[in-house]
């Protein structure tokens, strides 16, 4: 069998085109040998097959002008945590000027034809991408309010540095605001306009938001975020939320709670709660399968005997 041509060191880490090889005299038909795949139609690499899909989608925007990786490939180019609705979306987003008249027609690409403000676009790795802000408002369109809620929550959280190698929140709630209230009419607008009522600095995870709003629309009292066991104390841990005047606190516990070394520090932390006499109510994945229904019954309770 005839071995295929040896492409030039200089290519490694390169996107490969039919025109590219045709101007070094190599026959296009080289780029379906074994050694190279497909990164979309016309555009190759001889490490595709490593390429994550925010790769993919950098190399695809450097390729196209004026194209800007928006919607959830900017979210994962972004490493946000995704809402259930669009969780599944593996094609390439892109977005171009409105008004332009040139299609996008490849396999796995989403295209829009949208007006981006400025401030609403940045530079990663010198490929354009939308900003948080704009991202959170672009895929407002495709989620439940309650979603568009918690996936604000993620971008204006104080991050802990120790933990996630960054101090500043992924955007600011006046930049939510700015966004939403330069956008025209378009889709999802009165849905990101009606959630940034309900989007606090505090929540840690999308259940955390998702049990506090299904205890405000139960018509219970809003609870307060990162409630400390002893307000004087500032080593004291603290609840994901509740309602320091009646001493209830509530803990909504991920995956990563039932982890040995993850238990040992939640016990430190019930016990500081008790020991200051509040109430605790911890809840896990199988109370937000049937939406906290039982979580609300049980704060419901606890706010009527506390309070009286």
């Amino acid at each position: 069998m005839r071995r295929p041509e040896v492409l030039p060191k200089r290519w490694n880490g390169c996107t490969l085109t039919p025109a590219l090889l045709r101007a070094e005299g190599i026959h296009p038909q080289r780029l379906r040998r074994a050694d190279t795949d497909r990164v979309f139609y016309g555009f190759y690499r001889q490490d595709a097959d490593q390429l994550t899909l925010g790769m993919r989608a950098v190399l695809l925007a450097e390729e196209l002008p004026d194209c800007v990786v928006s919607d959830v490939t900017a979210a994962r180019v972004l490493g946000l945590h995704l809402p259930w609705e669009v969780a599944r979306d593996d094609a390439v987003h892109l977005t171009q000027p409105a008004g332009t008249a040139r299609r996008i027609r490849r396999h796995g690409v989403t295209s829009h034809r949208r007006e981006l403000r400025e401030g609403q676009v940045m530079l990663i790795g010198g490929v354009p991408v939308t900003t948080p802000a704009r991202t959170w408002f672009d895929l407002a369109a495709r989620c439940s309010l309650t979603s568009v809620v918690a996936f604000g929550d993620q971008l204006v959280r104080q991050p802990r540095q120790r933990f996630e190698g960054r101090d500043e929140p992924f955007a600011s709630l006046r930049e939510l605001v700015g966004v939403v209230e330069e956008a025209g009419r378009v889709p999802g607008k009165a849905r990101a306009k009606e959630a940034l009522g309900l989007i606090r600095v505090g929540a840690d995870s999308f259940k955390e938001t998702e049990l506090r709003l299904a205890l405000v629309d139960a018509g219970l009292p809003e609870p307060e975020l990162q409630v400390p066991a002893d307000p004087a104390d500032p080593f004291s841990h603290p609840a994901d939320m509740g309602y320091p005047g009646l001493k209830i606190a509530i803990q909504y516990d991920g995956g990563t709670h039932f982890d040995p070394d993850q238990q040992r520090r939640n016990q430190r932390r019930d016990n500081d709660f008790h020991a200051q006499g509040w109430l605790l109510l911890c809840y896990n994945s199988s109370d937000a399968q049937n939406g906290f229904r039982r979580a609300v019954s049980q704060v419901r309770s606890a706010v009527r005997l506390r309070a009286t």
